[in-house]
């Protein structure tokens, strides 16, 4: 079903490098390899390694993969094997392969190991392996569903099982295979159960490894073998690297069997069979159903209880790429990054054609709180809100009120209330609560250190009866399978708890349950814990790119958890909140459009999600959610049959493989050589973050005015006439040229949309807004988010020869009197010296003795300092600190190897120190420390030569002149100030070399 994008051929040609960090013409094509052009990885051209904290690193090679080639295997294979000769590493070394989304592999080695391997011409990145993990949510999350709905099932409340609805029509996602990156599966799960009416599996290469790992734990009978069947295809282990560098904790299964429950749960949300009983601790709670019902499952067991390394999750992502999935689902967090090990594999895996949804992780409602993998724009990433579900129970008080809160578990007889604090613990740790007071009681406990799950088994251990959790300020309650029966109650109920408790120090209460119920408001909630916007990555990508119910999430457990913390054992299902629980949601609905739309790449079906998603949704605080917290909005698939629904949205944002390299020529932290984005942008891709054809529209930063390109498609099947309406953002005008568009069926149209700022909002905050094209009965929605700034001008300038000039283009936000200030150029200066080998490798620390070499230095009068120290011995490290006054770190440079450089703009007056840091040197080392410091004294062989001063208003843009003349000998630096008014907005610096 899948579409792979045929890359322009212009845009990848000539990028093979003549050496490190050097851009040069194509060799002619290896005639053993698999391509007959270069590697589309050949744009990466660092050799700096970022030391890894574990010893371990993923090489990424320049061939491409194999998902973007019909070559051969063996072939990548051997190139690896060469690169590892080449570095004088052992074949032993290598960990895994990977050669279908990704061609690399892991190795265990040395900074200086990783470093020759990065020299290697063949080689493209070589990248820290590091730890993921599973986003669950332990605390608690906001109330507040849809009131229209006439049952709590997650399906119906998504609208597929209404009449007309995906269901109905026939879209359950058969004939599509899910991919789970996750904690495994319990493949017994009934679930999961085999079904004749399934289209038969497909065959799994097991060449590698078991495509059906299960019994493989020796002397376990809990991991009994198991045969995969029609709805669960596969199962597969990856957890070389977790069992090497962390080992398995007692009870983990040494297969691809689930000990957590999360990836049951995951799992069986996105495709569960339909129809399933549901209960927990005994209590009823009705049928559940996957999104993706009749979709087949292949489990991908990444993660052990202490999380997964980015080195296993790649081999999973390249096996799965191989063994043919439509959908993945990564319910799993790390740190946000274009260019990791897994960004680069799921950018190849896009390409193939799977569609990937993943978490945005549970750092929320702080704003910047975006995690990896959902920052990237080539996956969708997942918000999580509320919906109209709600498992309830009662809390009855003794001459006191009856308090609701929330519960999954059966209740209790009457019994004692005593306070967690009365006993020991606050907050119920398990081991510190007294059993001689909780003996036989419900014991109050307040939110936080655990979740309540945690808390529960502190409740047993102690022999208490019932646990009631009450929640802080900002959170209300959420659901959890407990050890003993229990509610967890909202602030409002809690404090009411408290006020009866303190009128009756001996009273009782009894827990009553109430199993589903629906909650009365009228929008979905946004949880707590969602991760927020801007991404920390690319400001210029909204994200989330949707929400989706991720609060009490009824589905599948494991009854066989290894830690305490996940539940007690034999329960099969449990109704689970995070992040975690929203992204399979997402992954079901792209495996019923990968049924309906099997032509539709990746990226169009996450613009139909987004264009058509609800964005009447509540923030936490009552007021209504912006882009940053919901993308486009919670997803509202609608009927298949209905002009408007995700099915059929009229207009789709697409794009391609090429048109991620270009989002990386922005956005990438490793450098591209610039012939690789000339190319890509002569072939008419764009090579900037806010011009990439997402289904959003998002400016990190808008100098006065800009403008954004995008290009819409035609899916409806017929002709297609729409007007654009645009809600502009508070403090913008946005125009939409053309604003209105004639398409004939699959025919696209390129459209700019131009951003002016009024002068009305402050700049530095983010405004959001929408552009909608409307017509033919279509309304295809795009969230806007904008943010203002004063005054942008180029970071730095470079020159040539002791004479010369430079033109500064400079964009202007805010009106007045614009003046550039110019500053040097002044020479280098060499302070020569030694230094050894610090003991711990850390600064500061009380035995850095010989390890450390310092400087003083005097900034006063200085607007800008710098300093170089390089050391080509590639068993050497030397790294920068720079104290103040004080001895506080007020800046670094400790990059791999010893290629240092260290800037401080406008430090304040003063004398500072410098440190030589010896992380990894011999007795005595030899160093020569050059410094530049640019006096903020005007004046010098730098002047500003035209377009200053000037009066300027709001989207001004300036051509700013200047020339130097007697520039010192070799490198030299200088700086001009840009001003409005009297206030410094932007600084360039001027380099230039002899």
């Amino acid at each position: 079903m899948r579409r792979t994008v045929t890359v322009v051929a212009t845009a990848l040609c000539a990028l093979a490098p003549v050496g490190p960090g050097r851009a040069g013409a194509a060799p002619p094509p290896d005639p053993a390899g698999p391509a007959a052009t270069p590697s589309a990885l050949a744009v990466a051209t660092s050799t700096a390694v970022e030391r890894s904290a574990v010893g371990r690193y993923v090489v990424v090679m320049r061939r491409d993969p194999l998902a973007r080639t019909s070559g051969q295997a063996r072939t990548l294979r051997s190139e690896q094997d060469a690169a590892l000769r080449t570095a004088g590493l052992p074949a032993s070394s290598r960990e895994q392969t990977y050669t279908t989304a990704l061609n690399g592999f892991t190795v265990s080695t040395d900074l200086a190991g990783a470093e020759r391997l990065a020299r290697d011409p063949k080689v493209a990145l070589v990248l820290p392996d590091g730890l993921r993990r599973p986003t669950r949510a332990t605390g608690a999350a906001p109330t507040g569903a849809p009131s229209d709905l006439s049952t709590t099932a997650l399906n119906d409340a998504l609208g597929l099982t209404a009449r007309g609805g995906a269901h109905d029509s026939g879209l359950t996602g058969r004939g599509v295979v899910v991919g789970v990156i996750d904690t495994g599966v319990w493949p017994e799960h009934p679930s999961l159960a085999p079904r004749t009416d399934l289209p038969p599996a497909p065959t799994l290469d097991e060449s590698g490894r078991s495509a059906c790992a299960f019994g493989t734990t020796e002397g376990d009978p809990d991991d009994a073998p198991f045969a995969c069947n029609t709805k669960l295809v596969g199962a597969r282990e990856f957890l070389d690297t977790y069992k090497e560098r962390t080992g398995l904790r007692p009870g983990e299964f040494d297969s691809a069997r689930d000990d957590d429950g999360h990836g049951t749960h995951t799992a069986t949300t996105a495709a569960g069979n339909a129809g399933v009983r549901a209960s927990v601790l005994g209590n009823d709670l009705g049928t559940i159903s996957g999104i993706a019902p009749d979709a087949q499952v292949i489990a991908y067991k990444a993660v052990g209880s202490d999380g997964g390394y980015a080195s296993d999750l790649v081999a999973a992502i390249d096996q799965a790429v191989a063994d043919g999935v439509d959908v993945l689902n990564i319910s799993l967090g790390g740190p946000p990054d274009t260019v990791s090990p897994e960004a680069l594999a799921l950018l190849f895996a896009s390409d193939a054609g799977v569609h990937v949804a993943a978490s945005v992780g549970n750092g929320g409602p702080a704003p910047g709180t975006i995690g990896g993998p959902a920052d990237l724009p080539w996956v969708t990433g997942v918000g999580a809100t509320t919906y109209a579900a709600a498992f309830g129970a009662t809390l009855d008080l003794d001459n006191g009120p009856r308090l609701r809160g929330a519960s999954v578990t059966g209740g209790t007889e009457p019994a004692r209330v005593v306070d967690g604090a009365a006993a020991g613990s606050p907050v119920c740790v398990p081991g510190q609560l007294d059993p001689e007071v909780v003996e036989g009681a419900i014991v109050v406990c307040e939110e936080g250190a655990l979740s309540a799950t945690g808390k529960s088994f502190a409740v047993q251990q102690a022999g208490g009866a019932g646990l009631v959790v009450t929640n802080g300020p900002g959170s209300t309650p959420t659901t959890q399978t407990t050890f003993v029966p229990s509610v967890v109650l909202d602030r409002a109920a809690g404090l009411r708890l408290r006020g009866w408790m303190a009128k009756h120090p001996v009273g009782s209460a009894r827990l009553v349950a109430e199993g589903v119920t629906a909650s009365p408001d009228s929008d979905p909630t946004m949880a707590v814990f969602s991760g927020r916007g801007a991404s920390p990555t690319a400001g210029d990508v909204v994200k989330p790119d949707v929400t989706a119910p991720g609060v009490q999430v009824l589905a599948g457990d494991s009854p066989a958890p290894s830690n305490p913390s996940y539940g007690p054992e034999g329960e099969l299902f449990q109704a689970m909140s995070g992040a975690s629980m929203s992204t399979p949601v997402v992954a079901g609905l792209h495996a019923i459009l990968v049924q309906a739309h099997p032509e539709w790449s990746p990226a169009a079906a996450r613009s139909a999600l987004v264009t058509t998603a609800d964005p009447r949704v509540t923030d936490v605080d009552g007021t209504r959610a912006d882009p940053f917290d919901t993308g486009g909005g919670i997803v509202a698939p609608g009927r298949p049959g209905d002009d408007g629904s995700a099915f059929r949205p009229g207009l789709v944002y697409d794009a391609s493989f090429p048109d991620h390299l270009g989002f990386l020529c922005d956005e990438g932290p490793a450098p591209f050589p610039p012939a690789l984005c000339d190319d890509l942008a002569a072939a008419g891709f764009a090579t900037v973050a806010q011009d990439l054809n997402r289904p959003s529209i998002g400016v990190e930063e808008v100098p006065g005015r800009t403008t954004v390109r995008r290009t819409v498609t035609n899916v409806s099947g017929e002709r297609l006439r729409a007007n654009a309406s645009v809600d502009a953002p508070d403090g913008f005008r946005v125009t939409v040229t053309p604003s209105a568009v004639d398409l004939a069926p699959g025919a696209s149209a390129r459209v700019t949309v131009d951003v002016l700022a009024t002068g009305k909002e402050p700049t530095g905050t983010w405004s959001f807004g929408a552009l909608t094209w409307r017509g033919g009965g279509y309304a295809v929605r795009s969230p806007i988010a904008l943010r203002g700034i004063d005054l942008r001008a180029p970071a730095v300038v470079t020159g040539e020869g002791p004479s010369g000039s430079a033109v500064l283009d400079v964009e202007v936000g805010a009106a007045g009197r614009y003046e550039a200030v110019p500053h040097g150029l002044v020479g280098a200066v060499t302070t020569g010296g030694t230094v050894g080998q610090d003991p711990d490798q850390t600064f500061p620390s009380d035995d850095d003795g010989a390890g450390v070499t310092r400087v003083p230095v005097d900034l006063t009068g200085v607007a800008h300092a710098r300093w170089t120290l390089d050391d080509d011995d590639p068993d050497t490290d030397l790294d920068l600190y720079l104290l103040d006054g004080s001895g506080e770190v007020v800046a670094s440079s400790a990059e791999a190897g010893t290629a240092e450089r260290l800037d401080v703009a406008h430090p304040a007056p003063g004398t500072y120190t410098l440190v030589v840091h010896g992380w990894q040197a011999a007795p005595d080392t030899a160093f020569d420390v050059l410094a530049w410091l640019v006096p903020t004294a005007s004046g010098g062989s730098l002047q500003v030569t035209s377009g200053s001063p000037a009066t300027v208003a709001v989207g001004d843009r300036l051509e700013v002149g200047v020339a130097w003349s007697a520039a010192p000998p070799g490198p030299a630096l200088g700086l001009v100030e840009h001003l409005v008014d009297g206030r410094r907005l932007a600084d360039t610096l001027v380099a230039v070399t002899g």
